[in-house]
C-alpha cells in the first residue's frame, strides 16, 4: 500500500542519522519487532533499555511510511473530545482513554530528555488552541473547556477578544497543555540510534514479514529476506506495521477505514511567538497548522475517504489550505506552499485505536494506532507492551483491544 505521495517536508529538512543497519538476522533476541514507523520505535526503544534482547525488522526504509507524512502536532485531545467519547463509551472509559493520552504525552517530554541530541530543533514542548471558526461550534467548545475542568484539567476558555490579541480569528478557543510541537521523523531515527548504540537494538531493513505459526510451543516466523525465505523464533512478536497489515492479522483489524489528508508547507515566513500554537478547528472539513522549527507554516486537513494515492491528490487543496489557515489569522500571511503531499490514515468505527494482544496468540502484540493521535497512541502502546512483556494486567486497556 502506497502511503504518501509528493514532495514530504520531513526527510528534505532533518540532518542525517546515522543508523547501525545489520545485514543479517540474528538469532538470540527476545522480541522482534516488525515495523520502524512511531509505533516501532518506541516499543523497541522501551524493551531495549529495559534489558530485552530485540531484533528490529523493516520492510522498506526506516520511517519510510506513515512517520515521514506525519505532521507532528502531537496533542493529548483526540478527534473527538471528552464529552463526546464520554456520551459513545461512558465518563470512566471516556476519561481513563484521556488520563492515559496526558500521561503518553508527559512520557514522550521525559523520553526525548534520554535521547541522543541533534543540532536542529526537532521537538518543543507546546499549547494547543482548538478553535470554533463556526459560530455554531462555540457551545461544544465551551462544554468541552468546562468538562475538562470538571475531571481536572488545566484548560482555559478563550473569547473572541482575547484571540485577536494572538492574531487568531475564531469566535472561541480551548487553550490546553502541555503538547508537543514535533519532527516526528527525527524523532524515530534518535529512538533508533539511542536504542541501537545504547542498549543493543539489532535493525535490519529489506525484511518482509510473511506469518508466524506456533510450533512445538515456539513463535516460528516466516520471513522474506533479498528474494531468499527464512525461518526464525522469537519468543515475542511485535507487530507495528501501521494501516497495512499482515495478512494473518486484518482479520482482527476489519473495522478500519482508511482515509487520504492532504498537507501543504509554506516558504520561511514571518510567525511571531504569539501566533506559536498548535492550532486545530472544530469544523467539517477542518483544517489544522502550526510553526515549523525553520519558522513555516505546516497545514493540513480536508480529510476524504480513501485507500488509493494518485500523483495530483499531492496538489489537490493546496491552495484551499493556504485559504484555510489564512482564515484563522486576523492579519493574514502571504503564503506560498513549497511542500505539498497526501497521505493515506486510518480510522476506526468508534474512533479509538486497535492496541493489544492478538486473539491467536497470546505471544504476539498487535498495534494499529488508527485515529489522528497516531504519535500519542503508540505511546501508550509501547507501555501496554512493556506490561504485556513483563507478565502485568491490561485490564485498564480493554477499550482498544482487538477483533472488537
Amino acid at each position: 500500500m502506497k502511503l504518501h505521495t509528493g514532495k514530504l517536508y520531513w526527510p528534505a529538512n532533518t540532518e542525517a542519522v546515522y543508523l547501525k543497519i545489520n545485514n543479517n538476522i540474528t538469532d538470540n533476541s527476545d522480541v522482534l519487532v516488525v515495523g520502524s514507523g512511531m509505533s516501532g520505535a518506541l516499543a523497541a526503544y522501551e524493551l531495549s533499555k529495559n534489558g530485552y534482547k530485540v531484533t528490529l525488522i523493516e520492510q522498506n526504509r526506516i520511517a519510510s511510511g506513515s512517520t515521514s507524512a506525519n505532521t507532528g502536532l502531537i496533542q493529548y485531545m483526540s478527534d473527538q473530545g471528552v464529552k463526546s467519547f464520554a456520551e459513545q463509551i461512558g465518563t470512566q472509559k471516556a476519561v481513563k482513554f484521556y488520563n492515559q493520552s496526558k500521561e503518553a504525552v508527559a512520557d514522550l517530554i521525559k523520553i526525548e530528555k534520554q535521547l541522543i541530541e541533534l543540532d536542529r530543533e526537532t521537538f518543543k514542548k507546546s499549547d494547543s488552541l482548538i478553535l470554533a471558526t463556526d459560530k455554531k461550534k462555540i457551545k461544544d467548545v465551551k462544554d468541552e473547556s468546562t468538562m475538562q475542568k470538571e475531571i481536572g484539567y488545566d484548560v482555559e476558555y478563550l473569547n473572541e477578544k482575547e484571540l485577536e490579541e494572538l492574531n487568531i480569528n475564531a469566535y472561541g478557543a480551548l487553550k490546553c497543555s502541555p503538547d508537543i510541537n514535533l519532527n516526528p521523523y527525527a524523532f524515530v531515527l534518535r529512538l533508533l540510534k539511542t536504542a541501537s548504540e545504547k542498549y543493543n537494538l539489532d535493525i535490519v531493513e529489506g525484511v518482509r514479514f510473511i506469518e508466524a505459526i506456533k510450533e512445538n510451543g515456539e513463535n516460528v516466523v516466516s520471513l522474506e529476506i533479498a528474494g531468499e525465505k527464512l525461518e526464525k523464533s522469537y519468543k515475542k512478536i511485535v507487530i507495528v506495521t501501521g494501516y497495512n497489515p499482515p495478512v494473518q492479522f486484518q482479520k482482527s483489524l476489519k473495522n478500519v477505514e482508511i482515509y487520504k489528508t492532504y498537507v501543504a508547507v509554506s516558504q520561511v515566513i514571518d510567525i511571531s511567538d504569539r501566533e506559536d500554537y498548535l492550532t486545530w478547528e472544530v469544523k467539517d472539513a477542518y483544517t489544522y497548522f502550526k510553526k515549523t522549527f525553520d519558522s513555516r507554516l505546516m497545514i493540513g486537513g480536508f480529510d476524504e475517504k480513501g485507500d488509493k494515492l494518485k500523483e495530483k491528490d499531492a496538489i489537490k487543496y493546496e491552495k484551499d489550505l493556504i485559504k484555510g489557515a489564512n482564515l484563522m489569522f486576523v492579519d493574514k500571511k502571504d503564503m506560498t506552499s513549497e511542500y505539498n503531499y497526501a497521505a493515506l490514515f486510518g480510522i476506526s468505527k468508534d474512533n479509538l485505536p486497535y492496541m493489544g494482544v492478538d486473539p491467536d496468540n497470546k505471544d504476539i502484540f498487535v498495534v494499529c494506532g488508527v485515529g489522528g493521535n497516531g504519535t500519542v497512541y503508540s505511546k501508550i502502546a509501547s507501555t501496554m507492551i512493556s506490561k504485556w512483556i513483563n507478565g502485568e494486567s491490561l485490564d485498564d486497556y480493554e477499550t482498544y483491544r482487538l477483533a472488537r
